[in-house]
């Protein structure tokens, strides 16, 4: 008789279901008659079947054969040196023989072939900048490390922890935005881990970390492939194993590495594979893993990690810009693009809003009337950008001039009787040495281009005099420092969030930039905010916001200036500049 005759109903479906994966899978067909070849249906590695429990199954049936068992399979093979040896372990297990936790017996079938070996060969390859410290510490310091741990009164808060416990020190991460909160620090990481600090530094780890996450997963808990923010993290990311083992597994693109992580162990992550590689814990009870005598599954028992980041100050200056959220919130526009996005968002804009422009624009700032208040007698002072004038009374000890690209807001001017003149910012109509004082209070963040805003700065140093003194203001991208929260971010607590329609505008000149949400904080660097109107007509104005010490870089580029002093007020970035005796 045949042996598919033989079959119950039920095992004959789980062998048909079985037939068609390994068809579709390997091109591997099952046969009626005894070959030395045998597939067992329903156990495989998915399926959490460790090799020595199938082997314990075999072993006293037969004393030589081959198991083969394939990753992200569920089913695997044994061969047989013999077809009487295939066909008495066939009859003894076949529907007779249950696994410890299986509900069914097994069930196999005779193959025509075996799958070939480099089918389901692992790679032994780490992605460059890994490396693995096993037995980074003892199993006394692991239990030390545990025992300082209370899980009991932990509660996940986040949906994206899919109930893992979690808790951080130094800086809270968090998970919403992959990010930490600089200017709220939490508790400091705790003395008690500071010979975990002393020990890093024997492997030229280069920090003295300042934010600690450690992570309780259960098994079958894990967590999604992620990047560990560039901007907010430096390069070398630790993450110490306790308790159990794990797969991590990396990948770029098209590629994947799965990588054994010990307990005990030490996983250094740097340059590329810290920067470019995301990692990712993939939710089961148990891992595929080599073993001495091949691939088996491990069970995974309960494992807690340490992760040390070294939280950033200033812009990252990664290579991979592909990954890199500071990279992707820089956009990069030509000199060619920069002329069309001023006019368009810039330019026109301030031609359309002129007069809500000047019915909300009335106060001198403080420290810009305390800089004119500073000038000689008889001072001749040029406003550059001067909008509606608001600089240009008061302080009647000096003769103040202003200038702007705007039509409609110089008509607003001359009405008020001020002495002002269209001009482009990039090409002021005066000679060389000629003014006392400048000020560029809110115009140079409209320029869109570093070289152009280079250019202005230039412009303000021809046209001082030696020893002239100049001010300039622009929009800070840090809207909170030293914990003071500015008037703009203030304002938001008590105004109902209004989110724009757009995250991000594609303009006419190809550049797609992003939309601020006014009254928050700014995310990128180049952005376009919208200026709104009671009664509708909302327009959108190109800005580019400065990064701390970006201003103070840009003016030790202008040879013909001194630096008196870099200060941040109320949102802006500002600099007090000279200009020098010797003219080179």
């Amino acid at each position: 008789m045949k042996i598919m005759d033989k079959l119950s109903r039920k095992s004959h479906r789980k062998q048909k279901r079985a037939y068609h994966r390994l068809l579709r899978d390997m091109n591997i067909k099952c046969c009626d008659n005894p070959t030395k070849c045998m597939m067992i249906c329903n156990a495989g590695l998915v399926t959490g079947l460790q090799r020595e429990t199938l082997q314990n199954v075999i072993d006293p049936l037969v004393s030589k054969y081959d198991l083969v068992m394939l990753p992200n399979k569920s089913y695997c093979f044994i061969k047989f040196y013999s077809i009487n040896d295939a066909e008495y372990v066939y009859n003894k297990i076949h529907g007779h023989i249950k696994l410890e936790g299986q509900n069914t017996p097994l069930y196999a079938s005779f193959t025509e072939a075996d799958p070939k070996l480099d089918y389901y060969q692992l790679s032994s390859d780490l992605p460059p900048g890994l490396r693995i410290i096993e037995n980074f510490i003892t199993k006394n310091e692991e239990k030390d490390l545990l025992n300082t741990l209370n899980w009991n009164n932990e509660v996940s808060k986040s949906s994206d922890l899919k109930h893992r416990k979690v808790k951080h020190f130094g800086y809270k991460f968090e998970y919403d935005s992959n990010k930490v909160d600089s200017d709220n620090p939490i508790a400091p990481i705790p003395e008690i881990y500071q010979f975990l600090q002393i020990r890093f530094r024997k492997y030229d780890i280069p920090h003295e970390y300042d934010q600690l996450t450690i992570n309780h997963y259960l098994p079958g808990q894990g967590i999604p492939p992620h990047i560990d923010t560039h901007s907010v993290f430096e390069d070398t990311i630790l993450s110490l194993s306790l308790g159990s083992a794990c797969i991590m597994d990396f990948k770029q693109k098209d590629k994947r590495i799965s990588i054994f992580l010990p307990p005990l162990s030490l996983l250094i992550m740097s340059g590329e594979a810290r920067y470019a590689w995301s990692h990712g814990i993939c939710p089961r009870h148990n891992d595929v893993i080599d073993s001495v005598n091949g691939i088996t599954t491990q069970p995974r028992n309960t494992r807690v990690s340490f992760t040390f980041r070294k939280v950033k100050t200033g812009s990252c200056c990664c290579t991979f810009p592909e990954y890199c959220d500071t990279k992707e919130n820089t956009t990069f526009i030509d000199d060619k693009t920069a002329t069309g996005i001023e006019n368009s968002y810039v330019h026109e804009v301030y031609e359309n809003i002129s007069s809500h422009f000047d019915e909300t624009r009335h106060n001198q700032w403080p420290n810009v009337s305390k800089f004119l208040q500073s000038l000689n007698p008889g001072d001749i002072l040029l406003d550059i950008g001067c909008g509606n004038g608001k600089y240009l009374y008061e302080h009647k000890h000096i003769f103040k001039i202003g200038c702007d690209r705007s039509q409609n807001l110089m008509k607003i001017c001359r009405n008020k009787n001020f002495e002002v003149f269209l001009s482009d910012c990039l090409y002021l109509p005066y000679k060389n040495n000629s003014l006392d004082a400048v000020i560029s209070i809110a115009v140079i963040h409209h320029l869109s281009t570093h070289e152009r805003r280079k250019q202005a700065i230039s412009e303000l140093a021809r046209v001082l005099r030696p020893n002239g003194k100049c001010l300039i203001y622009v929009w800070a991208k840090e809207q909170e420092i030293d914990s003071t929260q500015t008037a703009y971010l203030k304002y938001n607590t008590t105004k109902k969030k209004n989110k724009s329609l757009y995250k991000q505008k594609l303009t006419e000149y190809g550049v797609t930039l992003p939309i601020h949400e006014n009254r928050t904080k700014f995310t990128s660097t180049d952005m376009l905010v919208p200026w709104k109107r009671k009664g509708g007509g909302d327009f959108l104005r190109y800005y580019h916001v400065f990064q701390e010490n970006e201003l103070a870089q840009l003016c030790s580029e202008i040879v013909d200036f001194i630096t008196k002093d870099i200060y941040y007020d109320q949102g802006n970035w500002c600099a007090i500049l000279q200009k020098k005796c010797e003219i080179n």
